[in-house]
């Protein structure tokens, strides 16, 4: 500050700067860590459904906190949602803290919580758990600690909206797979289909309907394509299962029949003109 007797030492600047005034002796095995490991930092965040189909945004900040050479490197995780939902039963409801451990390989050696019990506080159910997975233990497949600039590459889960119904399509093993407009796919229902021990014990109803018979056995009902039976075709038009030189016989002998029963027809007029024509 400037006065009239000169300028005077700033108080303030000189008491922030004190923990600076010193210096750290060669082999004093005091560890001084560079800018960029106090600012590691990264910021990620994923979406969870509650059981009435909302959606809610959680969100994970990292911070790196400690770094050995021999085991590797620690980082704290503080996970937060929105209010009025909460993640934890003790205060603060809506945070939780935690920790991930990497080893000097850069794989991933452990993380906690392992799940957290998350309550949307909208009527929908309470306490649901929502597991978190980084990863398996000594693997690359998860998360990872490379130097590198922190990024999010992937992240996946398993809750969904609600859907309304969109369309309807039948699989190879019977299963009717409804299509929704949330783009998940679910099986309603199967068809179940029946074997028999002699399918050529069957009585024909017409139609292609059949009827068990004592000679053909018991049906035996499962699902399609399994257990020999034949597997369903959705969407497609059976071609015709007539025996051609069965049913071309056949027409051969009912054309005759009628060709038989045509002369006895003309023969009986022949009779009866002539019986006319001896009364006249």
């Amino acid at each position: 500050a400037y006065t009239a007797t000169g300028i005077t030492n700033n108080t303030n600047f000189t008491k922030n700067m004190e923990s600076l005034n010193s210096v750290i002796s060669a082999g004093s095995g005091v560890e001084a860590f560079s800018q960029g490991f106090n600012t590691a930092t990264h910021s990620s965040s994923i979406d969870v459904f509650d059981s009435l189909g909302s959606k809610h945004t959680i969100r994970m900040e990292f911070r790196k906190t400690a770094l050995e050479t021999a085991t590797g490197s620690t980082w704290a995780i503080n996970i937060s949602v929105p209010a009025p939902a909460t993640i934890d039963t003790t205060a603060p409801f809506d945070e939780k803290t935690g920790t991930i451990h990497f080893n000097n390989d850069g794989s991933l050696e452990t993380f906690n919580p392992p799940n957290l019990s998350f309550s949307a506080n909208n009527g929908s159910a309470p306490e649901q758990q929502v597991r978190l997975s980084f990863g398996s233990a000594d693997t690359f497949e998860g998360m990872t600690s490379f130097n590198s600039r922190s990024s999010t590459s992937g992240i996946s889960q398993d809750g969904f909206t609600g859907g309304n119904l969109l369309g309807i399509k039948i699989d190879q093993s019977g299963t009717l797979v409804g299509s929704f407009s949330n783009g998940h796919s679910f099986g309603l229902a199967q068809i179940g289909m029946a074997k028999f021990a002699n399918n050529e014990g069957l009585s024909a109803k017409g139609g292609n309907i059949y009827d068990e018979t004592a000679n053909s056995g018991d049906a035996i009902i499962g699902t399609a394509a399994s257990g020999g039976r034949g597997f369903i075709q959705s969407s497609a038009l059976e071609a015709s299962n007539v025996d051609l030189s069965r049913a071309l016989t056949q027409l051969i002998i009912i054309q005759r029949g009628f060709q038989a029963n045509g002369k006895t027809v003309t023969t009986s007029d022949q009779l009866l003109q002539t019986l006319i024509g001896l009364k006249n």
